[in-house]
């Protein structure tokens, strides 16, 4: 059939050597693959078979031998005791608060300057007492001083961020109040209707003391005038309740997502 297809075309190259030649090589493959399976099949016996020639030493049992325990005597005395030593004690210059006294009753006797008690390294006491050592500041014989505790009114102009404050500002109404506003007054730009655009922008922007909205800006943009649509209706928001930092108003920089979607 191959000489009769050929007859009276050039046999010297081309399609009628390849196919002169495909019983050959296709006789060889197949011989190459029956050899490769008969390895994969014999090769795992010959491994088992080698390592059951050499089996594995068995396992040596070692056995420790413990001596005998000390021997402990009943008659060996305890080891000395040292006397306790008396813990070091600080040095502590007497000053007593004032104090409304009668006149019969007054001594005397002159409190230590002020600059003599800012100057000593001594603790403050109802007594003078030298010092013995190197001891800790101790909590006893400390006289009760007045406590005046002073409070300022800070007018603090910085800016916080949302985690740095106590009370977070919050839209009139409460989060779902935002959403409502931003879902009602939202027009979806029409080129990014057209585009099909989708996602999520980020605005940011610093709620002040009084609840007014500053320095708004678009953080991320997902385009088709999306940005700005968010823009506009976030400055046309009403007044926020304020954050508070230690019960003072205070501005705080706020960061909101509005979601663009097509139903």
């Amino acid at each position: 059939m191959l000489d009769i297809v050929f007859a009276n075309r050039n046999q010297s190259y081309g399609a009628y050597q390849l196919r002169r030649a495909y019983p050959r090589h296709l006789g060889r493959a197949l011989g190459m693959g029956m050899l490769l399976i008969l390895c994969a099949l014999v090769i795992p016996e010959i491994l088992n078979a080698v390592s059951n020639a050499f089996p594995e030493p068995p396992p040596v049992n070692t056995v420790l031998v413990m001596g005998p325990p000390p021997d402990i005597s009943a008659e060996t005395p305890p080891p000395p005791t040292l006397p306790p030593t008396p813990p070091p004690e600080r040095a502590v210059q007497r000053f007593a608060p004032p104090a409304v006294t009668p006149d019969e009753q007054v001594s005397d006797e002159h409190p230590p300057a002020i600059a003599d008690l800012i100057n000593t390294d001594a603790e403050i006491g109802v007594k003078d007492q030298a010092s013995t050592g190197e001891a800790p500041p101790s909590l006893g014989d400390v006289p009760e001083l007045p406590v005046i505790v002073e409070t300022h009114a800070k007018d603090d102009d910085g800016e916080y961020s949302i985690i740095g404050v106590q009370k977070p500002p919050t839209f009139p109404g409460g989060e779902q109040a935002l959403l409502k506003y931003l879902a009602e007054n939202i027009q979806y730009p029409p080129l990014a209707r057209e585009n099909n655009i989708q996602g999520t922008v980020a605005l940011s922007f610093v709620i002040g003391k009084d609840g007014r909205i500053n320095n708004a800006e678009v953080v991320k943009e997902i385009g088709g005038g999306c940005g700005k649509e968010a823009l506009r209706v976030l400055q046309s928001m009403p007044n926020w309740l304020p954050g508070e930092a230690n019960g003072h108003p205070v501005r705080v920089r706020f960061t909101l997502p509005v979601r663009f979607r097509l139903q």
